[in-house]
């Protein structure tokens, strides 16, 4: 078994940290932290995670919530994502979009915690949704 390399490169630091926005369905989010992580494929993913504390307290129906949340990541990856990716020093092939109701450490189990991700393609200065 290959073990796999994962460079994570912090693209923001101080009070960038700190922005928030109001999302679509009326949630606010804070931007807490965005990364390039390098693939095993050689890609490049740029990951914007944020903190929406209202995400996990939502009480409308389950297709209700998916299209508030698809409204909700389309707008982060067109505001936030898109800005970080031309901002990096290199291009992501991806933007992933990670909302959560908490913070959670990268990469580590937080099953009290909602998150939702979302992924999209990042062609000409926009994102294209994919499916994971």
């Amino acid at each position: 078994m290959r073990a796999l390399g994962l460079t994570l490169l912090p693209l923001l630091s101080g009070d960038g940290l700190t922005e928030e926005m109001q999302l679509p369905s009326g949630l606010v989010a804070e931007r807490a932290e965005i990364l390039l992580e390098e693939q095993p494929g050689g890609e490049v993913w740029l990951i914007l995670r944020v903190i929406a504390p209202g995400l996990g307290a939502r009480a409308q129906s389950a297709a209700e919530t998916a299209a508030q949340t698809a409204a909700d990541t389309d707008a982060l990856c067109a505001s936030w994502g898109v800005e970080a990716a031309g901002n990096a020093a290199v291009p992501p092939d991806q933007i992933v979009v990670q909302m959560m109701s908490a913070w959670v450490e990268r990469g580590q189990p937080a099953p009290d915690i909602t998150q939702v991700f979302a992924g999209y393609r990042f062609e000409n200065g926009t994102c294209i949704w994919e499916d994971f």
